[in-house]
């Protein structure tokens, strides 16, 4: 039986958002929620509010999470110095925070639900992609602690929780993971795969989760609505590469929608995404505020950010070129090694969908168009596959939002919202038909 309602949280590096889900209703999408943590006098604040001193702010912690996986105990007694916690603690409260704010979105949206009538859909970082023991770990510790926040929101009332904005003691949050960790020992130590990643659900006191690999729960919105197109012995086939260019990393998938031989019904399919790619929103951002200080013309990490999707002529500057082509450079790498030798061959369009808060750099999605193009024609596809390459960029539905910004912006927040997660299919590869042939063997594909 599916929940009533469903809320995706995508916790990103720099910003995070949530969105509510009404079975088969609208997606209601929360305000933009900054993930940089303020600590001052005892106590943490989650997207603390005004002008603040960078200095003063704990960022990127996504990042350290990956980064420091190798060098720093996850729950560890040494607190860190910006923080006044352990890693963890950090990672758990800011989730807490996120969890709690669903809640009241919730109950905004619809007052007198209850929250136990509701799945939590959390974005999973690419990590499991990788096979690297980092990865590993920081896949492992990112487990846990969504599993230790679920807990400690779902067994307090909702005016005890934090909130974003305002500060909240140390002591108790410290208090409360204590008590979190020892409830939810069952479940630590659990290792995602990426085959099995969204089909794992998980529950504390009643309340459901579900996780949706990153780039997945980017495209997965797209891909449901794309329309399929029909060739000789297949009902139905749309082909789909999303490339999610957060703040601190882009996440490259490549997925397919088929269609039931018999029903028609559509099924859809992720491949195994890129390995997460450090460069993203953040570098350029950093790259304009250095180019305006070296002409004496200093501005704000705010005011970077947006200039940085502006039409001006500024992204003709050879810097700006220079992150393009790296971007394009990570996607055609994918491109050529995704193991689908059924599908992707075929002059079937490929919807290109370009998501996140950095998507919009002018010239970024025609110029990875073109690398998709060049990586297609490498792999000496046919020159129709290779062409259709159609970017995606005019998609509205259901999600109350006016610009493509926003959109781009919620995406993985969306697609952590998808009421079927588990019906997203892993696919490790796709082997060439037999003799040539394209057709389908049974019910499963199209």
């Amino acid at each position: 039986m599916s929940a009533r309602f469903q809320i995706g949280i995508d916790w990103g590096t720099h910003s995070s958002k949530i969105c509510v889900a009404e079975l088969g209703g609208n997606y209601l999408a929360a305000p933009l929620l900054s993930s940089d943590l303020l600590y001052r006098n005892e106590g943490l604040t989650f997207s603390p509010k005004g002008r603040l001193n960078p200095e003063d702010l704990v960022r990127g912690l996504k990042r350290d999470l990956i980064e420091h996986s190798l060098s720093v105990l996850f729950w560890g007694k040494d607190d860190r110095p910006n923080s006044g916690t352990s890693l963890g603690e950090a990672v758990a409260f800011s989730l807490i925070n996120l969890i709690a704010e669903s809640k009241r979105q919730l109950d905004d949206a619809h007052p007198g639900a209850d929250f136990l009538e509701a799945e939590l859909g959390f974005s999973f970082p690419n990590w499991l992609a990788e096979d690297t023991r980092k990865a590993t770990i920081a896949a492992r510790s990112f487990c846990e602690a969504v599993g230790v926040a679920v807990h400690a929101v779902n067994s307090r009332p909702l005016e005890t929780l934090p909130v974003p904005g305002k500060p909240f003691s140390i002591k108790m949050l410290k208090e409360w993971i204590v008590e979190a960790r020892a409830a939810t020992l069952d479940s630590q130590g659990h290792q995602l795969t990426i085959e099995e990643v969204n089909k794992t659900a998980f529950t504390s006191g009643g309340l459901a989760w579900k996780f949706i690999v990153e780039s997945g729960a980017a495209g997965l919105p797209y891909l449901r609505t794309v329309r399929s197109e029909k060739m000789p012995g297949i009902p139905g086939l749309a082909k789909l590469l999303v490339i999610d260019v957060g703040a601190g990393s882009t996440d490259v998938g490549y997925m397919l929608k088929t269609s039931n031989i018999k029903t028609g019904d559509p099924t859809f399919h992720y491949f195994r995404p890129a390995s997460t790619f450090a460069e993203a929103g953040n570098a350029l951002t950093e790259e304009l505020v250095k180019y305006h200080r070296a002409q004496n013309k200093p501005i704000t990490w705010a005011e970077a950010e947006a200039q940085k999707i502006s039409q001006t002529a500024w992204h003709k500057l050879s810097f700006v070129q220079l992150w393009i082509r790296h971007i394009c450079d990570h996607v055609a790498q994918y491109i050529l090694g995704v193991p689908d030798q059924r599908w992707l061959p075929l002059g079937v369009k490929l919807h290109l969908v370009v998501t996140g808060g950095s998507s919009l750099v002018p010239g970024l999605k025609e110029e990875i168009r073109k690398a998709v193009v060049e990586a297609l024609t490498v792999r000496k596809f046919d020159p129709k596959t290779c062409n259709a390459v159609q970017v995606v960029d005019k998609y509205k539905p259901r999600f109350n939002l006016e610009t493509e910004a926003e959109i781009a912006r919620r995406a993985v927040c969306f697609g952590a919202a998808d009421p079927d997660k588990p019906g997203f299919r892993y696919m490790p590869k796709m082997d060439p038909p037999p003799r040539g042939r394209v057709t389908i063997d049974g019910p499963r594909w199209t």
